[in-house]
């Protein structure tokens, strides 16, 4: 259920529930605080915090790419950055529905909790352990 929202915009992210009259305009912002409206591209590939884990994901494959401007996008792109085989390409795409996944559950961590989990912070160099508390 989770991909189908996400590939159609249907997220309940900050952007969407404004549209729908949930939230405030005033709570629109991104949860990593960097000041941009929290829409599903953005959260996703675009954020200054959460987006940088595509760079070090790409990093650790030693591509380098343009990250597209919509979710299934750089779904598409993500999965064929291997080559072509199919193997590849389905490893590939796990990898990509685990990374939004836990983007998605961080989000929330962060919306709904307050609490931060360190493994992002790791995984963009900026804290050396990646144990999440």
């Amino acid at each position: 259920m989770f991909p189908w929202r996400l590939f159609r915009d249907r997220l309940p992210t900050k952007d969407n529930l404004l549209r729908r009259g949930v939230i405030h305009f005033d709570s629109r912002l991104c949860v990593a605080r960097c000041g941009t409206v929290e829409t599903s591209y953005h959260l996703f590939i675009h954020c200054n915090f959460f987006g940088t884990v595509w760079h070090s994901i790409y990093s650790w494959f030693g591509i380098s790419v343009a990250n597209p401007f919509y979710v299934p996008d750089h779904f598409h792109q993500f999965g064929f950055c291997g080559g072509l085989g199919k193997r590849r390409r389905s490893i590939l795409q796990f990898i990509w529905f685990a990374t939004v996944w836990e983007i998605w559950k961080e989000r929330n961590n962060r919306l709904f909790k307050g609490k931060e989990c360190p493994v992002f912070r790791w995984l963009i160099g900026l804290s050396p352990s990646p144990i999440c508390g």
